[in-house]
């Protein structure tokens, strides 16, 4: 089956199908429920025939949970209201749109664009996209407050799949984000995508945390590999290269999410029952983000208030043709994070810097951070510098390492968590 006839075959069942209350039967008799209940449950059990059957099947592949719709339901009678609700997509290149021929065709539009027409009274659903490429979970909990939760948000999809890896650090950050978004009244939605080579951390520990705060979860990757799998599409059709959706990819993400907003008015609510306990050790949970805007410099030394990378410009940089005079911050925290501009192994004009750090006024580390990788393409980067079981004061000294005095570094900005 080819891409294009798969969406067609959406279109059309969405014009069928109500926008917000889904599809529904009208043969209210006792004898027909069963019927059809029988001839549903034979139709599951038999392989898809026709390009409808196997629209379908991608769609009920794709919806892997509603999970509990209560805080879902409430946002989107809101909106039906005509109260003012927004949408916000935390994520990485994905969800930025990387692969759409344009900013409205990615998915987080599109699937926004659906809601907002099935749901909403006008103006009154607006859209926040907070998809930055080559970011994980890691340094999506540390820029939460600013990029989502300073817009106040009532529904948030979180997609980092592709971008994380398996270790702890991922998967206590992953579980940051989430608990942070339900204790400030968010709907939260996880979306699971995958790569050309399968790679998806769905299966590692993502699932496991939705399933553990009864999330919905929406996974292109179940979808998307079970069509391939049964020879009804290649990647090709879905994407131009490894991880991105093209524009007919980004259009079956978007459908896939449609499919959920269409039938989630129709499921059973009930009262949520918000897990006290974490599943993981969540040490990120309340992190937070300094940048030059609300951190002073102790001393700047040969530094300048700069840098040079999308979304982060309000850093510290330190030019190739400076001094090397240090910067100096203090910081007080739990656990601290030096957020850094990273660039490939090509670069001729990165180098590393040498960060000294005190603890309450004692020694802590010295460490070396190379701004230069093997996987750096000019991304922001996160490494964690100090930890802490409580709150403590950092004292933290950063200058070029012997042989990069003439390099470049830039400091995009700080995290941390306090108690």
């Amino acid at each position: 089956m080819r891409i294009k006839k798969l969406l067609c075959l959406l279109t059309a069942a969405a014009m069928v199908c109500g926008m917000a209350a889904g599809c529904s039967s009208g043969d209210t008799e006792s004898e027909s429920e069963a019927v059809s209940s029988q001839a549903e449950e034979s139709s599951s059990e038999a392989e898809p025939q026709t390009d409808e059957e196997w629209t379908q099947a991608m769609l009920d592949k794709s919806l892997v949970s509603y999970g509990n719709v209560t805080k879902m339901q409430e946002k989107l009678t809101a909106a039906q209201n005509g109260e003012e609700i927004n949408i916000s997509y935390l994520g990485g290149s994905i969800t930025e749109g990387v692969g759409a021929s344009t900013s409205d065709l990615c998915y987080a539009k599109l699937s926004y664009d659906h809601v907002a027409e099935a749901f909403g009274t006008g103006e009154n659903v607006t859209y926040n996209n907070a998809g930055i490429s080559g970011t994980p979970s890691k340094l999506g909990v540390l820029r939460l407050d600013r990029d989502v939760l300073a817009y106040d948000p009532d529904i948030c999809f979180i997609e980092f799949a592709v971008n994380d890896g398996t270790d702890t650090e991922y998967q206590t950050a992953y579980e940051s984000i989430i608990r942070t978004l339900i204790e400030n009244d968010v709907a939260v939605v996880l979306l699971f995508s995958r790569t050309s080579d399968g790679y998806s951390a769905q299966s590692y520990y993502m699932q496991e945390q939705g399933e553990y705060y009864d999330l919905p979860m929406i996974s292109y990757n179940d979808a998307i590999t079970y069509m391939i799998d049964n020879g009804q599409m290649t990647w090709e059709e879905f994407s131009d290269d490894t991880a991105h959706p093209n524009d007919n990819g980004h259009q079956l993400v978007a459908d896939m999410i449609a499919n959920y907003f269409d039938t989630v008015m129709d499921q059973t609510a009930e009262e949520y029952s918000y897990p006290e306990e974490t599943l993981t050790s969540a040490y990120q949970y309340g992190a937070h983000m300094y940048e030059n805007t609300d951190l002073t410099a102790d001393s700047e030394g040969s530094w300048t208030q700069m840098s040079n990378i999308s979304y982060f410009t309000n850093g510290w940089q330190h030019a190739g043709d400076a001094d090397n005079e240090p910067i100096t911050f203090t910081i007080t925290g739990k656990f601290v994070y030096l957020i850094y501009h990273e660039e490939s192994a090509a670069s001729q004009t990165y180098g590393i810097a040498h960060i000294t750090i005190t603890k309450d006024g004692e020694p802590y580390e010295e460490i070396d951070v190379d701004s230069v990788s093997s996987d750096g393409w000019g991304n922001p980067q996160v490494r964690c510098i100090g930890m802490s079981s409580s709150e403590v004061e950092y004292e933290i000294t950063i200058e070029m390492a012997e042989g990069s005095e003439d390099k470049y570094f830039e400091i995009l900005g700080f995290g941390y968590t306090a108690e």
